[in-house]
């Protein structure tokens, strides 16, 4: 039980105070009293009536068997065994047992009387054995000397510190020794008769006398508890025991009874009760805490295995869907085919685009999304997604922006800000089959300590899209963010976009929390970090036309899977570019030392042996201005470095255009 640590610095102070209290009581008790632990019944405590029982002996630690070996075959083993297995109380009055009471010393018989107590824990198991008795040897022995002299009985039961005893045959009591006169504040010579019953509790009294009267018409011994009043009108508990004296022809020829206090043992036997509940339950407590402790250490295992095994697939998804993309753009500006060829070429690009999509929602969900967060301004942002989220929820539906005056910048990569609120969008409307309204809000907001966000201490904007749809109950809610996980049905959902929402904000160093009900709608909070950069326009580049080129310079293109390759050299080469491949950085930084002058760099990241950054790290040493372009299908745990400018994987022409235009 010592083992056991309260929570929390107090609750730990009170427990020890308290443990150390009861270890006090206990070993300031009349009586003796030990526990035993386990099977083999492993001493824990034992106090100092008990080391005087049994003689100067190391009990603490060692099993009753190998401590006490001198008392071997007198039963007393096989009861603790019986008492453990079985979980009954045992109990036996002045029970005789031959011991060595110092180290080597000759066998001595002792009479005690003895109980067995199981302690049982909250589970209902047996875990030890709580043993309390007295040493009534002296006792015994006076019995002994009564039988032959009833006077020597009477002065020695004078001396002792018990209340002794004795009546006649038909139970009258004849005499009390003075412990029990000065105790219970009568006038020695009297109690006698019946007159003992009025020291007794009130409430115990019937009880005590009809007990009395059974055991005179039986003969059986008389064994009892009850409350006696003391002089000062207090009630303590005592063992009352008395037994007949039979001459040798087996009549009764009186009865001798001794009182024993034990209200401390008792009074201590509940305090170890409550106190053993108390430390059980916090104990309890603590497992269950423990418990969902694994279970979300385990969950967040899980998540981070599913983010490693769905980043690496995205991954290998975007290589392949990068000359799927290329060629089908080509195609479609080139005007390759007739009519109906150039819809199926632009069926299959729409659907390498839902491709597309679908893989940066698995990045999403996954964090590896490769991000460019700068400062967005969130009212220009929505303004401009206004006309695309009423066409997308429908008419049915009302939508109404809220955005605070205030609202500084915030910290995001605004294409994956706009995915994420129109997949939002999309939800409320699927939510609200009959109509409703969808409300997109944004306040300047300060997380404290304890928020429900769980984020750290600071200021955010919180984004939220709520809608007045069916809500969700408690059990829906706890796992929406789970990937693949859809209350929409088979085949009307994929069960990623909450999970893209979620890795989205929580890569950007914010945090999502849901707030719904069954009936009450559902709203979404989006907590973005503030950012203190200046918010910069954008510049909206036109699509590149197929139109014939001059010749723009040479151009390194390095990317180790050939199919990429191939599709983004033919990218470079309708750009006007003259296009060298390498499929490696090594053969890249070989070509370089052989002398090729080439004006730009388009180089992967992730490769064998050196990447993408490396490379760009070599060659930047000798030629530092030179226009390098990062191709990535995700951010590794390296990252990206912001000086780097980078394409995200799959793109079409334009796209390379783009962010070609855009190094110069």
């Amino acid at each position: 039980m010592d083992s056991i640590t309260p929570t929390g610095p107090d609750a730990e102070s009170r427990a020890v105070a308290a443990r150390e209290r009861h270890w006090h009581q206990f070993e300031q008790a009349p009586g003796f009293i030990c526990i035993q632990n386990g099977p083999d019944h492993v001493y824990q405590f034992a106090n100092e009536a008990y080391r005087r029982l049994v003689g100067q002996r190391e009990l603490i630690g060692r099993s009753v068997r190998d401590a006490m070996p001198d008392i071997y075959g007198q039963g007393f083993y096989e009861r603790l065994d019986d008492v453990y297995a079985t979980g009954e109380r045992f109990r036996a009055d002045a029970v005789a047992v031959s011991m060595a009471r110092t180290p080597g010393g000759p066998l001595e018989e002792r009479f005690v009387d003895l109980v067995y107590e199981p302690v049982i824990d909250d589970n209902g198991r047996i875990v030890g054995v709580f043993t309390q008795g007295h040493d009534v040897t002296e006792a015994v022995h006076a019995q002994r000397r009564v039988r032959t002299s009833d006077e020597r009985f009477r002065v020695f039961a004078q001396c002792m510190p018990s209340h002794v005893w004795s009546s006649r045959p038909d139970g009258h009591i004849e005499w009390f020794n003075g412990r029990t006169y000065a105790y219970t504040g009568y006038e020695p010579g009297t109690l006698y008769g019946d007159e003992w019953a009025q020291t007794v509790h009130p409430d115990d009294r019937a009880r005590a006398v009809a007990a009395w009267s059974h055991a005179v018409d039986t003969g059986e011994p008389y064994r009892i508890q009850f409350r006696i009043r003391r002089a000062d009108g207090i009630y303590r508990s005592f063992l009352v025991r008395a037994d007949p004296v039979r001459n040798a022809d087996g009549c009764i020829e009186h009865w001798v009874g001794i009182d024993t206090d034990v209200d401390d043992e008792k009074r201590l036997g509940a305090e170890l009760v409550t106190l053993n509940a108390t430390l059980e339950q916090q104990v309890a407590d603590r497992t269950r805490e423990l418990m969902k402790s694994e279970a979300a250490l385990r969950q967040s295992q899980k998540m981070e295995a599913m983010g490693q095994l769905t980043g690496g697939v995205a991954h290998d998804f975007n290589n392949l869907l990068t000359p799927i993309i290329g060629s089908l753009d080509m195609l479609v500006r080139r005007g390759v085919g007739t009519e109906r060829e150039r819809r199926l070429i632009d069926g299959a690009l729409q659907s390498a685009d839902r491709a597309k999509t679908l893989v940066q929602r698995l990045l999403a969900f996954a964090r590896r999304q490769p991000l460019q967060a700068v400062p967005v301004d969130l009212r220009v942002l929505i303004d401009g997604m206004a006309a695309l989220i009423g066409s997308t929820v429908g008419p049915s539906i009302e939508v109404r922006v809220d955005l605070a005056a205030d609202l500084p910048p915030v910290s995001a990569d605004a294409n994956q800000l706009e995915m994420a609120i129109l997949n939002l969008g999309v939800n409320a409307r699927d939510a609200m089959p009959d109509g409703g309204t969808l409300t997109i809000a944004a306040t300047r907001e300060s997380v404290k300590a304890g928020h429900r966000s769980g984020l750290k201490l600071g200021h955010y904007v919180r984004l939220s899209v709520a809608d007045t749809g069916s809500g969700m109950d408690e059990a829906t809610r706890a796992r929406a963010v789970e990937p693949f996980f859809s209350t929409k049905g088979i085949g009307k959902g994929t069960g990623l976009g909450l999970s893209m929402v979620h890795g989205l904000v929580a890569q950007l160093g914010g945090g999502l929390t849901i707030i719904s009900e069954p009936g009450g709608g559902t709203e979404v909070e989006l907590w973005l970090p503030i950012s203190f950069g200046l918010v910069e326009d954008g510049e909206i580049v036109t699509p590149i036309a197929c139109e014939p080129v001059v010749s723009r310079g040479c151009v390194l293109l390095v990317d180790d899977e050939e199919l990429v390759r191939l599709a983004t050299a033919d990218m470079l080469s309708d750009l006007g570019y003259d296009v060298v491949e390498a499929k490696s950085a090594e053969q890249a930084l070989s070509l370089i030392a052989d002398g090729l002058v080439f004006g730009l760099m388009v180089t992967d990241h992730l490769m064998p042996g050196m990447n993408g950054v490396e490379l760009a790290r070599h060659v930047r040493v000798e030629r530092p201005t030179l226009p390098i372009l990062i191709v990535s299908g995700y951010a590794e745990a390296e990252g990206i470095a912001s000086d780097l400018p980078r394409l995200t994987k799959p793109f079409r022409t334009a796209e390379l255009a783009l962010r070609i235009a855009a190094l110069a």
